[in-house]
């Protein structure tokens, strides 16, 4: 994402999060009212591109927001849509992203006040490395079948054993993932969550189960590291043989034995 649409993100959230602080009680309506507007725009191309363009006049953008949601959503959602709207975005998905992000804190906001976010995020990253280890899941949710079909899989699958607004989001990243892997689409989800809690999400890969001592030990390490609190999302792995591998972000420490004899077979064929 560009630096123009990263500033519009950055104003974005700010506007969703002043309006959570207004009206704490009314988070949860607020972030499902924008991932369905996010639904409208997922599948209509002229609509977000109509919203995205910088050369359309912000008022006239905030007008289709206000004529095509009012009535049909809370009026806060559709304030937050109208001002994303006239920010400037260098591609309508940046723009999607943006109210998509919006709907997620708002999300998680609830889930805060209920004293369940980080169950939320446990259960997301759960569902996500679930989908990616099922590949008989990962290409259902993958196929071209309609929103409504992967919404009622999610809920058959999750049912009453995960949160509300864990469900909720596991919905919304397999009907709409817009060019990306569902688990993809989770992770960012996950990494919202984190964020609120001022936290950043380390996904560690081990050979072997730790123990709770071990995984405390280590998320201080890394915390340490990095200068900031870390959740460890732990991903069981037998083929990294050994060793630990750590992704932060964009950044990958690996000091796993199969990296290692990975790197050894690269020089020598080269």
């Amino acid at each position: 994402m560009l630096q123009s649409s990263r500033m519009s993100l950055q104003q974005t959230a700010e506007s969703v999060e002043a309006r959570i602080a207004a009206e704490p009680a009314s988070a949860r309506e607020l972030g499902t009212d924008l991932l369905s507007i996010v639904s409208v725009l997922a599948g209509d191309v002229s609509l977000r591109k109509a919203l995205a363009d910088a050369s359309n006049d912000a008022e006239g953008k905030r007008a289709l927001v206000e004529g095509l949601f009012t009535g049909q959503v809370a009026a806060g959602a559709v304030a937050v849509v109208a001002e994303a709207a006239g920010r400037r975005w260098v591609r309508p998905q940046d723009f999607v992203t943006a109210v998509e992000s919006a709907g997620v804190t708002a999300i998680a906001a609830a889930a805060q006040s209920e004293s369940r976010l980080g169950r939320v995020e446990e259960e997301l990253f759960r569902f996500a490395r679930t989908v990616e280890a099922e590949h008989e899941l990962g290409w259902a949710l993958a196929s071209p079948a309609p929103a409504d079909s992967k919404r009622t899989l999610v809920a058959d699958l999750l049912g009453s054993k995960a949160a509300e607004e864990t469900v909720l989001l596991a919905q919304q990243a397999v009907a709409h993932p817009r060019g990306v892997r569902a688990s993809e689409a989770l992770g960012r989800y996950g990494e919202i969550l984190a964020a609120r809690q001022n936290r950043s999400v380390a996904e560690v890969t081990v050979a072997q189960p730790l123990s709770a001592a071990q995984q405390e030990r280590l998320a201080g390490v890394l915390s340490r590291t990095y200068g900031r609190e870390l959740q460890l999302n732990l991903i069981v792995d037998p083929d990294v043989v050994g060793g630990v591998r750590v992704q932060v972000g964009d950044e990958v420490v690996s000091g796993t034995i199969a990296d290692r004899l990975a790197d050894v077979r690269r020089r020598l064929a080269g």
